[in-house]
């Protein structure tokens, strides 16, 4: 994928949609999070239902902040 083709995703209709709805998702998990909705009365229950929450935010938040020298650094990696 070179950059011009990159660009043309990011402004595809389909692309932006999912992109929103990413964006929702990651705030619902921000919500849960701040509101307790991880805490259990098990403590390693807990700290299992925040990591598997952090772990989605950061996954969310990686492919919105995805850009084409991201592309480049992974090809050039392997």
């Amino acid at each position: 994928m070179n950059s011009e083709q990159f660009q043309e995703w990011k402004s595809n209709p389909t692309t932006i949609e999912i992109f929103k709805e990413l964006e929702k998702v990651r705030d619902d998990i921000k919500d849960a999070l701040c509101s307790g909705q991880t805490l259990n009365s098990s403590s390693s229950e807990t700290i299992s239902n925040t990591a598997r929450l952090i772990g989605n935010l950061e996954g969310i938040n990686q492919l919105l902040n995805i850009n084409y020298e991201d592309e480049i650094e992974k090809k050039e990696q392997t």
